[in-house]
């Protein structure tokens, strides 16, 4: 098994990140078309489903049916899944967008393309819900072409934005594949103005 089905295996639960629990729980906003960045295998997009959201899946791994198997035929008509390059991704207009430990992958040399489309895409009074891996990750030594900002860089992101959630963590602690890894990550929660 390659190290990317054995991440997916990993994290495929019925568990979606505490940042999106927190956001259907506390912001009680109107359900509506939502996209993932990322998605991974899915634990957010199938918890925003169950919720009453839309959601456009984006992957750069086909993990369409390892979702879809987790689906009932009604909540099928809710999700719609496609395999992008975040480096040449095409976004829709939504009212939220979701990136949960996926833009750090980006090509640092095409992340702001890929921000400026983000941006673009979300409508407004729509919401951004996701992380940044900061300069502090133990990552940036190694992962020459990852993406990692400072706190200032990301709070320069969210000029359009009025912050409504912003926490930065530092910790050692093991990845979804048992690693030990120093992570820096930059939560944020922010509603389009």
């Amino acid at each position: 098994m390659n190290k990317k089905q054995e991440f997916y295996n990993k994290t495929e639960s019925n568990i979606p990140r505490k940042n999106i629990e927190f956001f259907i729980n506390n912001l009680k906003c109107e359900p509506g078309h939502a996209i993932e960045l990322g998605c991974g295998a899915g634990n957010d997009t199938i918890y925003l489903i169950k919720h009453g959201w839309n959601v456009h899946a984006i992957d750069r791994e086909n993990v369409k049916d390892r979702i879809m198997k987790r689906l009932n035929n009604e909540e099928y008509k809710f999700f719609r899944f496609s395999q992008q390059e975040f480096e040449n991704v095409i976004l829709e207009k939504n009212n939220l967008l979701v990136a949960n430990f996926s833009l750090p992958f980006c090509n640092k040399n095409d992340f702001s393309d890929l921000w400026n489309k983000i941006n673009d895409s979300i409508a407004e009074n729509g919401y951004f819900v996701g992380n940044f891996f900061g300069v502090n990750d133990e990552w940036k030594k190694t992962k020459e072409n990852m993406t990692f900002l400072s706190k200032d860089e990301v709070l320069k992101l969210f000029d359009d934005f009025e912050i409504l959630n912003f926490k930065e963590i530092e910790e050692d602690k093991e990845t979804a594949l048992g690693e030990m890894k120093h992570w820096h990550l930059i939560f944020v929660m922010a509603r389009k103005k």
